[in-house]
């Protein structure tokens, strides 16, 4: 590897550091990692590469995949699902997948990347049911049927392994339907049983699932609680 292709590489790892911790300060980030703010400095900026003691700390405090770090490519069936906390912000993992508010696309459980976010501003904002330790995760939804409440685009920040009582209250969710599609869409338990999906935006008709067919064609992947191209509190 040449000099200059060295200096690319060590940039590119300083780049993906700080993707790592979007409204939270390098200092903050540092103290975080054991590292000082000029150390952590010399990382992002490509000036040094982060050594191995470094790795195995965002390894073990964050959960981040170091193979992903040092060559911005994912590992193959990677699959974790764990929120890690520590400290004053906590990391939540970002899929690859986009949540349909139109017609519907093919779940993938890859993680692109990993955001913090501080984790009073998490506590403060996640439903009251949640339990703290609750987990969370971050996906983008597509289309514009979920309009004005939800845009193409928006970053959705969901509420895993929701529980089917909570889907009875009510509210935005992102869920597989016949194992083909992955949805974003306000769903309506009825008096009957049946479950009422509905969009958002009027000019898309709402679909009902029959009480006796939920079982084998739905399956909730998430309660949405905040989403933007920043965090909003949605409306309920």
């Amino acid at each position: 590897m040449n000099e200059q292709t060295s200096n690319i590489r060590k940039s590119e790892i300083g780049e993906r550091l700080k993707s790592l911790h979007p409204g939270v300060s390098r200092l903050q980030f540092a103290k975080e990692l054991g590292v000082s703010d000029s150390t952590l400095g010399n990382y992002e900026r490509g000036d040094r590469t982060p050594d191995v003691e470094f790795l195995v700390r965002l390894r073990e405090r964050f959960g981040i995949d170091i193979h992903w770090l040092l060559t911005g490519e994912e590992k193959q069936g990677s699959t974790q699902l764990v929120v890690r906390s520590e400290g004053d912000f906590v990391t939540l993992p970002r899929y690859e997948a986009r949540a349909s508010a139109g017609g519907g696309l093919i779940p993938k459980q890859d993680i692109s990347e990993y955001f913090s976010v501080g984790r009073d501003w998490l506590r403060r904002n996640l439903p009251a049911w949640a339990p703290p330790n609750a987990l969370v995760g971050i996906l983008e939804g597509s289309g514009d049927s979920m309009e004005p409440t939800i845009r193409d685009g928006d970053v959705l920040m969901i509420v895993q392994d929701v529980e089917w009582r909570i889907v009875e209250r009510g509210g935005v969710f992102v869920f597989s339907l016949d194992d083909e599609r992955l949805l974003l869409k306000r769903l309506q338990v009825l008096i009957s049983g049946d479950l009422k999906i509905i969009s958002d935006n009027p000019a898309y008709a709402p679909e009902l699932i029959p009480f006796a067919d939920i079982e084998h064609r739905i399956r909730i992947h998430g309660m949405v609680f905040f989403a933007g191209g920043k965090p909003r509190p949605l409306a309920r």
